[in-house]
């Protein structure tokens, strides 16, 4: 019998609500879980160290816009930018913890209902230290993912909180992540420095506060939809100060982000969003296949100038998905495709820009205690709102970057059980993004390095309770 996925939220109609046959009342429980796990990773990588370069921008001198930063390495006195140099080595260790607290109730009607919070403890990449007794750590908590959920096997679930919709991570088919750390989708982004490290999986479309409804399955299909006024999360308005700004949540114009809101996921870019999911899962002659289909529409945040003038320069947001996938005799087949009209991380492009497309292919073998795998993606992105060097007046200029951005990884691994819920995993990735004529690294120490590459192999242990 078809398990009843956790999940759905106390905003539900009167028929989810109506008497069905009597069930035993149920007061809520809750149960604790999570996982923990600990690698040695070894990394290469282009361009890995840096001279005389200020963070978040170009060489010192040059003539990149240098932000103000506030929580990077390079940090003067006056808690601007300072030009650095570094080096970095090749062999470090990784661990991480998340801690899941799982709420689950049933009326008395059959509904079942709770709520499922997920605290993680990497809210940092770094520690930046500017004094003995006043730091930002790394291993920081926040949240990850929270939500409400009410349930019922004939009517379907509802959520409501800041969780993966059905087309970014929920109903998704083809996507094969079930060896080592998950492969060109797993942890060998933990050792990698930016900004050779940015993948485009479906989850990555982000956990944003929206309500979610999920079918029950009728002949092997079933559907799921959300809706997301914007990409904010939790509590508050997501402004950060006594004014309102671009990182308010409900902000639907601000300045700026024509020219930084597509290059990076720092600046919201989509409301109004939704996610639409259609899946098939049955069997054929002793094979389990399944198949997806999907959309996600959103609008565009507009530009703004001083004077308070608006202008729609990007582009609204749209992204179509398939998948297929097979399973027979300890084999799993996927392939995933999605096209549309966003950049790398779903960032909203303007116009005249490429269009996404991307590809995820990948094949898993379980064997009793041991899974083997491999996976890969290679994508077309509009890229970034990138700086490129020009080797005769040594400056640096803002380019358009029109011409597109690639990004492709493959991976292989494997992972032993050791005991239950105890993995020993061993997995190799590489990762590469290149975009020509843009200096990626944006240090000019060798000219404009429009090609990055990362080669990750991760050796260690995973604890899932």
């Amino acid at each position: 019998m078809r398990k009843i996925l956790l999940g759905t939220t106390a905003v539900v109609g009167a028929a989810l609500l109506a008497p069905t046959m009597a069930a035993a009342q149920e007061a809520p429980t809750v149960r604790i879980g999570g996982y923990f796990r600990a690698y040695y990773g070894y990394t290469q990588q282009t361009s890995p160290h840096v001279t005389g370069t200020i963070p978040g921008g170009g060489p010192s001198g040059s003539n990149v816009l240098q932000p103000t930063q506030t929580g990077d390495g390079g940090i003067g006195a006056s808690g601007t930018a300072a030009a650095q140099s570094a080096r970095t080595g090749k062999s470090d260790f990784s661990t991480d913890a998340e801690i899941h607290v799982f709420v689950n109730g049933k009326a008395a009607n059959g509904l079942t209902y709770g709520a499922v919070v997920e605290m993680q403890f990497d809210n940092n990449e770094g520690t930046y230290r500017a004094a003995r007794r006043s730091y930002t750590s790394k291993t920081m908590a926040n949240i990850d993912e929270m939500y409400a959920f009410v349930a019922s096997p004939r009517f379907g679930q509802v959520r409501f909180g800041d969780e993966d919709g059905p087309f970014g991570g929920l109903m998704n088919v083809g996507i094969v992540t079930n060896f080592g750390t998950g492969g060109v989708y797993g942890d060998w982004q933990d050792f990698v420095i930016r900004p050779n490290r940015t993948t485009t999986s479906p989850g990555d479309l982000g956990d944003n506060t929206k309500i979610i409804y999920l079918s029950p399955q009728f002949f092997g299909f079933d559907f799921g939809a959300s809706w997301a006024f914007n990409e904010g999360t939790g509590a508050d308005t997501g402004c950060v100060s006594s004014l309102s700004g671009p990182f308010c949540d409900r902000a639907y114009a601000a300045q700026g982000v024509t020219s930084f809101g597509r290059a990076t996921d720092d600046l919201p870019g989509r409301r109004n969003e939704y996610q639409l999911m259609a899946r098939w899962r049955g069997n054929l002659a002793g094979i389990g296949l399944a198949a997806s289909f999907g959309y996600m529409g959103a609008t565009a945040v507009r530009d703004i100038t001083v004077t308070g003038t608006q202008v729609q320069t990007l582009r609204d947001p749209s992204m179509w998905q398939a998948g297929v996938q097979a399973t027979a005799y300890g084999f799993t087949l996927g392939a995933n495709y999605m096209w549309g009209n966003t950049n790398f991380f779903y960032i909203p492009t303007l116009r005249g820009d490429k269009k996404m497309q991307q590809f995820f292919v990948g094949a898993s073998y379980t064997n009793g205690p041991i899974t083997v795998g491999a996976n890969a993606f290679w994508g077309n992105y509009a890229g970034t709102a990138g700086f490129a060097f020009n080797p005769t007046s040594g400056a640096y200029t803002q380019t358009n970057a029109t011409q597109g951005q690639r990004r492709n990884a493959w991976a292989v691994g494997a992972n032993y059980r050791l005991a239950p819920g105890l993995d020993l995993v061993a997995e190799w990735v590489r990762h590469s993004i290149s975009e020509r004529g843009v200096d990626l690294d944006l240090q000019g120490n060798n000219g404009i390095q429009d090609k990055l590459v990362a080669n990750v192999f991760i050796l260690g242990t995973r604890l899932a309770f």
